[in-house]
């Protein structure tokens, strides 16, 4: 069980710093106006996917991260992009 915690606090790890990589220095103009930042959605769904599957006593251990948001805003990704503000990202 530790190891499936590990690799998934990994993959959120990963996406996190794919995110903080590729969005230094941009503003929200320039996501809004470049179609290659925008896969980093991708990511945001890696996040929150790999939150569902976290233990309770693991959240806990980070009560200042909204847990609940970050399980749902993978299903608002999946399911209802069309309608997700850009300021939300």
């Amino acid at each position: 069980m530790a190891r499936e915690i590990r690799h998934l606090l990994d993959d959120m790890r990963a996406a996190i710093e794919g995110i903080e990589n590729a969005t230094a220095g941009k503003s929200l103009q320039d996501y809004q106006n470049d179609w290659l930042l925008r896969p980093l959605q991708r990511a945001i769904e890696i996040i929150s996917e790999a939150s569902r599957a976290l233990p309770d006593e693991i959240k806990a251990l980070r009560p200042e991260i909204p847990w609940p948001q970050v399980k749902a805003i993978g299903n608002v990704l999946r399911h209802e992009y069309h309608g997700l503000s850009d300021n939300i990202l």
